[in-house]
């Protein structure tokens, strides 16, 4: 296939959109995919490496922090690297660092092992889908940036509905020691790709001092008041979507009276509400040039889904519907990374949605973690945050100025 030639070979005028641009993002996807899923399996294997490594619970939950909050640290930085060295000498060493820390996983003998681990996946991964939506941005253009990136967050969160099963079936025929291992050599294979075909469509300009460069790029976004309100909201979007969709849907449909299984199957529904919608959302935004009210739109069914599903019994039916449409309303979460690419421009976009992600793990964290103190008080109480949480960001949105640029 002529067009899909190695990354070493030069091009003067590569086509954007084209074939070769199709297979790049696919690769830095895959990579995306590969690293995500990676860490959702936690959740089935914490209970044999607590065992196999005789931990405490204490011990798993730090080791479960660990990852998220480096993340988060890390992303500040991954997406100001990405503009200011380009996906080629950026993308690749997050391939190999995020491979390194699987093969360390699978190899992991002791506590102080899985932590490493946990930090060298995160220091690869803070690059991963910020650079999905940098590369989206490079090879199809700036207008499709939303799309693309919707494409990215589609293919995730329809992978996380499926890989439970699937390691729920692997798990059954070999150890977490054996997985991570064979998952590792995916990532060697992942790296080799990179190696070949990963560049930017033009040669990134570099120059003078990189760090400074990079702080530079950091200190330009962070004084730009539009890029905080966007962050914030949007942050609230994607944390109510990671704390009900990964931990507290069963919770909440179990204070209903409903079975466990009911709460798992709502889980997958605010997934797959995620995905779809992540089709849908940021093609709004673009095709009508407006970021306010489609972001306004989703928060709003957010918010009433909430209410709906924590202070009115319903039929079972009707309340996996309203879970659906958690997920589906949380995708306005995308539009405040375009928000941040119409704020920054073409040239600070990876530090813009670096940032905005930083926040959004951030504000998820915290989410996740606020019920659990306010357990005994009952579900009306408990989940009472949740639903501040969607009213603030609809009056976050409310206030942000629209920023998508006038045809």
């Amino acid at each position: 296939m002529a067009t899909l030639q190695p990354s070493t070979v030069a091009s003067s005028t590569p086509k954007l959109g084209g074939a070769r641009a199709w297979w790049i993002w696919i690769i830095v996807v895959l990579f995306v995919l590969f690293l995500f899923n990676v860490q959702t399996m936690f959740s089935i294997v914490q209970g044999d490496i607590k065992s196999e490594l005789r931990l405490t619970t204490s011990e798993l939950t730090i080791i479960a922090g660990v990852y998220t909050w480096a993340f988060a640290i890390f992303q500040f930085f991954g997406g100001a690297f990405l503009d200011s060295f380009g996906s080629r000498k950026v993308l690749i060493p997050a391939f190999i660092l995020v491979t390194a820390g699987v093969f360390l996983y699978g190899l992991a003998e002791s506590y102080s092992m899985v932590i490493l681990a946990q930090v060298v996946m995160a220091l690869g991964a803070c690059c991963g889908f910020v650079g999905a939506g940098y590369i989206g941005g490079i090879w199809f253009g700036m207008a499709a940036y939303g799309t693309m990136f919707g494409y990215v967050e589609t293919a995730s969160s329809l992978s996380s509905a499926i890989q439970q099963p699937i390691t729920n079936w692997v798990m059954a025929h070999t150890t977490y020691n054996h997985l991570f291992v064979y998952l590792g050599f995916f990532g060697v294979l992942l790296v080799i790709l990179a190696f070949l075909f990963v560049k930017n469509p033009t040669k990134v300009q570099g120059g003078g001092n990189p760090f400074k460069k990079v702080f530079g790029d950091l200190w330009q976004i962070v004084r730009r008041p539009q890029v905080w309100i966007a962050s914030v909201w949007g942050g609230i979007a994607f944390g109510l979507q990671l704390a009900i969709g990964v931990v507290w849907a069963p919770t909440m449909l179990e204070h209903m009276g409903y079975s466990a299984d009911a709460g798992n199957l709502g889980s997958a529904l605010c997934w797959a509400g995620l995905g779809i919608g992540s089709l849908i959302w940021p093609k709004w935004s673009t095709k009508t040039n407006n970021r306010k009210t489609p972001a306004l739109v989703g928060m709003i069914i957010v918010l009433v889904a909430l209410l709906l599903v924590i202070y009115v019994h319903m039929p079972l039916w009707l309340t996996q519907v309203m879970m659906f449409l958690i997920g589906f309303g949380a995708t306005a979460e995308m539009i405040a990374f375009m928000v941040g690419s119409d704020v920054a421009g073409g040239p600070l976009v990876g530090t813009s949605s670096a940032f905005v992600n930083a926040f959004m793990f951030i504000i998820g964290g915290v989410l996740q973690n606020i019920p659990s103190g306010l357990e005994k008080s009952g579900a009306e109480t408990m989940f009472l945050p949740f639903v501040i949480a969607a009213a603030v960001a609809i009056l976050l949105i409310l206030v942000q100025k629209e920023t998508a640029k006038k045809a």
